[in-house]
């Protein structure tokens, strides 16, 4: 009897550590500290706090327009658009700044409702009039590149006026404001996901939207609410942009959809499944491999290649883990 019981105590707590090593998180923190460990070995400052904060703060920009990809792509669609929606709110930022004379949270409002309405068009297109959405982002974002390029005349616009100078120096626990709210808005994103009625709605579309559709969920509400908050995202990477230049300008968010695409893929979201955790991680490991073959020294071209190369490896090593993952449940 003592001997069943010890068995069961075993299985248990094997079963409880192959169940975190199976977590979609962890599978891409290991790569991150194997990266760390390497790196370090070879240039001993790169884990020092002053190299290794630069690194987090710049997760933010693509970071935070990463949390808005990974909530289309669980819902099983894509925004190609998220980079230059960004860039068209912090340019009318710009506009409200430099020719209206607006205060900063005026601004700001603008940016935003900016943001939110490229995604609320998104959604409109993709779920009412049946459109793809590879083909519907891809449009709105020549659109929104081509409305910055002539709102600014491919000209920098200035917001010194409203006093984000002293934002953007400070440096609360090391870092910077910004990268702070980027981690809140990632925890609250990734509460949302896994505690409301939204993130479990949004994970049942994405996974089988006829069987959501058959158990009474509105899939098209959903998918539209998830364009809509990438669209904010992507605005709050515009605003973060801008504050951080001190201007708005119509070449920020060049080629960051594919870089928030990388990120959400490397952190392990698919349509209905993933975690805003396992995002951040992605995030983290992209620019921990981009900083690491920047300090040592790497060709830019070979660079593109490791990237690609880590991209494929994580989507290899993620689909073995779900089948491994599978292959327990059916046990």
């Amino acid at each position: 009897m003592e001997k069943n019981v010890v068995n069961n105590k075993k299985v248990s707590s094997g079963k409880g550590f192959l169940d975190f090593l199976l977590m979609p998180e962890i599978g891409v923190l290991v790569p991150i500290l194997v990266l760390c460990v390497i790196t370090t070995t070879l240039k001993p400052n790169f884990l020092t706090w002053k190299y290794f904060s630069s690194i987090l703060m710049g997760c933010i920009f693509i970071g935070v327009e990463s949390i808005g990809q990974a909530f289309v792509q669980i819902s099983g669609e894509v925004d190609l658009s998220v980079g230059y929606a960004g860039c068209l709110s912090g340019i009318m930022m710009g506009v409200a700044c430099g020719f209206w004379h607006w205060g900063l949270v005026p601004c700001l409002l603008l940016s935003l409702v900016t943001g939110a309405l490229v995604g609320l068009i998104n959604g409109l297109c993709v779920c009412k009039l049946g459109l793809s959405s590879w083909i519907t982002t891809l449009a709105t974002q020549f659109i929104c590149k081509g409305l910055a390029v002539t709102i600014s005349q491919g000209e920098p616009m200035s917001i010194t006026e409203l006093g984000t100078s002293t934002f953007n120096r400070a440096r609360p626990l090391g870092v910077s404001w910004a990268f702070l709210i980027f981690l809140f808005l990632l925890i609250v994103s990734d509460l949302v996901l896994r505690n409301t009625k939204y993130g479990y709605k949004l994970r049942a579309v994405g996974g089988n939207q006829n069987a959501a559709v058959m158990a009474g969920i509105n899939a098209d509400k959903i998918k539209i609410i998830a364009f809509v908050l990438c669209g904010l995202f992507a605005a709050c990477g515009g605003i973060f942009d801008v504050i951080n230049k001190a201007s708005a300008n119509s070449t920020f968010g060049d080629g960051r959809e594919f870089r928030t695409i990388i990120c959400v893929a490397i952190g392990g979201i698919a349509g209905g499944s993933g975690s805003m955790l396992g995002v951040g991680f992605g995030v983290l490991l992209f620019h921990v491999l981009w900083y690491a073959l920047r300090i040592l020294s790497v060709d830019t071209n070979l660079q593109l290649v490791l990237i690609g190369a880590v991209l494929v490896l994580s989507v290899v090593l993620d689909i073995q883990r779900k089948r491994l993952e599978a292959r327990r449940i059916a046990r």
